[in-house]
């Protein structure tokens, strides 16, 4: 029989979930990006029952989330001051910062890299369980490796039933996509997963140039050419396009645009033509769509548009190889 898996609730399932953590199991428990498999960072079999559940390569590193900026001097060493910077600014908030790791650091945390990922989540949940159990919490996305992000509990549970210690639901997270992970250790800023926290801003803020990097000979979180798929085969279209296409009862879609669609009410969902908006829903929209056992899902080509950058580097991961 397959073991389940508990769902908590904060407050009054703090304690159960700490005492999970201390015990060297994975919780899952919202962010306000995503919802993240959270373990003990400084315990070494805690970080590598995180790789076991989602089926994660050994060489992904991780993000380590943490509850103060104070915290940072803890993981990192030779902080530069920008990234003081952008911590006051944007913690808690879905900024990761790129800094190099304190020498005790484990490289099963960081992918063998000398270098780790700090991010404290605007998330009244995390930071509480973070807090009582007294440590940072390595936390990727509470999913098996690869398959659609979860934002919400129920998403958490698809893929990842019976393979971890408990789930807390924190309802629905309010961004949707992973937060925007930023290297700040060379002379030029650079971007390394776009995410919320678009390149604009962070170069006013920084008031220098910010790069986006190719990711060569440097591994981070959601940096695979397929990833965030599920398992119905994807497919995007422009609009013009979709509007020629004839679909089948198999088919569904995800759109943006103001169109009657002909579809079934059931395998179609519309999403808001604001960026933000669209970003908070459209996991959950794969999620519906994947669901329902369809033989593809389409997907309404994006605007090319900063701030629909992040979402096209999303959905072009998606999309890979399809």
């Amino acid at each position: 029989m397959q073991p389940t898996t508990p769902i908590l609730h904060f407050p009054n399932d703090l304690a159960q979930a700490t005492a999970f953590i201390k015990a060297g199991e994975c919780v899952a428990i919202k962010t306000e990006t995503v919802y993240g498999l959270a373990a003990d960072a400084s315990n070494e079999d805690a970080v590598k029952a995180i790789f076991k559940a989602k089926a994660r390569p050994a060489t992904n590193p991780l993000i380590v989330h943490i509850a103060s900026i104070a915290d940072m001097k803890k993981w990192a060493r030779d902080i530069p001051s920008r990234a003081y910077l952008l911590a006051e600014k944007y913690w808690p908030g879905p900024l990761s910062l790129l800094l190099k790791k304190q020498p005790w650091v484990s490289n099963t945390v960081t992918g063998g890299q000398d270098t780790v990922v700090l991010r404290m989540p605007a998330s009244d949940d995390f930071i509480s369980l973070i807090n009582a159990a007294g440590v940072g919490l390595a936390a990727p996305s509470a999913n098996k490796y690869k398959f659609i992000s979860p934002t919400s509990a129920d998403h958490v549970l698809t893929s990842l039933h019976g393979r971890i210690a408990a789930v807390v639901d924190g309802g629905r997270a309010e961004v949707g996509i992973e937060s925007t992970i930023i290297d700040v250790t060379g002379e030029t800023p650079c971007i390394l997963r776009p995410g919320p926290i678009n390149r604009d801003s962070l170069k006013r803020d920084l008031q220098t140039e910010v790069t986006f990097k190719n990711n060569e000979g440097l591994t981070v979180p959601g940096s695979v050419l397929q990833h965030y798929q599920p398992n119905t085969p994807v497919k995007m279209l422009s609009r013009d396009a979709l509007m020629q296409k004839r679909f089948t009862k198999s088919e569904g879609l995800i759109s943006h645009s103001s169109y009657t669609w002909p579809l079934e009410k059931r395998n179609h969902i519309q999403l808001s033509p604001m960026p933000q908006q669209y970003s908070r829903d459209f996991y959950d929209a794969l999620h519906q769509l994947d669901k329902q056992g369809l033989s593809c899902i389409y997907i309404e080509a994006l605007p090319k548009t900063e701030s629909w950058f992040a979402l096209n580097n999303r959905l072009s991961r998606v999309v890979a190889l399809g």
